[in-house]
């Protein structure tokens, strides 16, 4: 099956690791840590208010040199959960976290409960050729178009040597040498 085709179910992680509102910040780092993982979905109770990320302790607390045992999870996660229903496709998904600006989604089921977490990397697995294919795309869209020399056999009209690859340059048929020699003299 294509991955195009590929529900986001079959590539979440579950289950779903969760922090209570109400913990510390340091609380939530050892969770990270301990799970080699890089967000969390805070919840109270068994319903999600929103994502805590370690970009949002080091920004929030870190950089503010405030103490992450004196700073409640609430205090920074990011209240808006945008999320994914477990049987969306993969592309669908992949686009509403770049379209949202958002490197991990809940998926929920359908009665809204969260069953699992996707993340950009989840997704890129599936696709390293597509990376390679979009990183020579934007190569090429951004290299400059340069128009290809014509080549002719024949005699140089500078140094009248004969040479299988002349370069019509300024409607004079040159070897590669005395072409050379014209575009650095054109250049001072």
């Amino acid at each position: 099956m294509l991955a195009e085709e590929r529900k986001i179910s079959e590539i979440m992680s579950k289950p779903v690791i969760v922090i209570e509102e109400d913990k510390t910040i340091q609380g939530a780092a050892f969770i990270l840590r301990e799970h080699n993982i890089r967000g969390l979905v805070v919840v109270r109770g068994h319903d999600a208010q929103g994502i805590l990320t370690d970009r949002d302790i080091v920004a929030k607390v870190v950089a503010e040199n405030l103490d992450p045992r004196n700073v409640a999870v609430k205090d920074i996660m990011v209240p808006k959960i945008i999320t994914a229903k477990f049987d969306e496709l993969i592309n669908d998904v992949a686009k509403k976290m770049c379209a949202n600006k958002v490197g991990r989604i809940p998926i929920v089921d359908d009665e809204g409960t969260i069953v699992g977490v996707v993340t950009e990397t989840d997704i890129t697995k599936l696709y390293p050729a597509m990376i390679d294919v979009l990183y020579e795309r934007t190569n090429i869209e951004e290299a400059p178009i340069v128009p290809e020399k014509e080549l002719m056999q024949g005699c140089c009209e500078e140094c009248e040597n004969i040479c299988d690859d002349l370069i019509e340059l300024d409607g004079r048929w040159l070897c590669r040498s005395c072409s050379e020699k014209s575009d650095n003299s054109e250049t001072r």
